[in-house]
């Protein structure tokens, strides 16, 4: 399994602005309380002596619990459901939350407070040495889908303005976890392809050129 160490670089000044305090990150590493995450990211077999199928090239992100973080992201679930654009929209929408969180932590002096791995070849994962508390835990997979649809007629685009056509999409499966770590302990995780949170897609456009 690849292992990842958390080292907390938590430093004074714009982290009192921040959304959460670290206060209690920094104390659980002075004090030596680190934890483990540890998991798999598996599909369940089909019978009880089958292997379970990895989930390859899922990535693992770890990250300090953020109340608006989860509930925007809740949200984004929820509202999916209201129609075809809101679903479509959904998942790109998620990642870019989670990155503006990531922006936020280097921006509050924390640059190294989330770990983020690709799980191992058996669909294994290890984080060590992470600060006892309250962590968010985002697990995302990725299965390409090439869908290519008709290029525009020459006529057509010379009466219509320009579009995008769509090359293919993602089919996007994402993990949602809630973690307390504590210190000198191992916290597990079990995903798997019938607990995950939310299913979605990606979308991948070109320009069409008529070519």
């Amino acid at each position: 399994m690849r292992t990842a160490a958390l080292v907390l670089v938590l430093l004074l000044g714009p982290a009192e602005a921040f959304e959460i305090s670290l206060e209690p990150y920094r104390e659980a590493r002075r004090a030596g309380a680190l934890g483990t995450v540890a998991g798999r990211v598996v599909a369940e077999p089909r019978t009880r002596r089958a292997p379970g199928r990895p989930f390859a090239n899922t990535t693992i992100t770890l990250v300090p619990h953020s109340p608006s973080v989860l509930a925007t992201l809740e949200r984004l679930k929820e509202g999916s459901r209201g129609s075809t654009k809101a679903f479509t929209a959904a998942a790109p929408t998620m990642r870019k939350t989670l990155e503006g969180y990531e922006r936020e932590l280097l921006e509050a002096g924390a640059p190294d407070l989330n770990a983020l791995v690709l799980v191992d070849h058996d669909g294994g994962f290890k984080i060590d040495d992470v600060p006892a508390g309250a962590w968010l835990l985002v697990a995302w997979h990725g299965t390409p889908v090439d869908v290519s649809s008709p290029k525009a007629k020459a006529r057509q685009r010379d009466i219509y303005q320009p579009q995008a056509r769509l090359q293919g999409y993602q089919a996007v499966t994402v993990w949602l976890r809630d973690l307390t770590v504590g210190g000198g302990t191992t916290t597990s995780v079990e995903l798997t392809d019938r607990n995950s949170w939310f299913r979605g897609v990606v979308e991948e456009k070109v320009p069409d050129t008529g070519r």
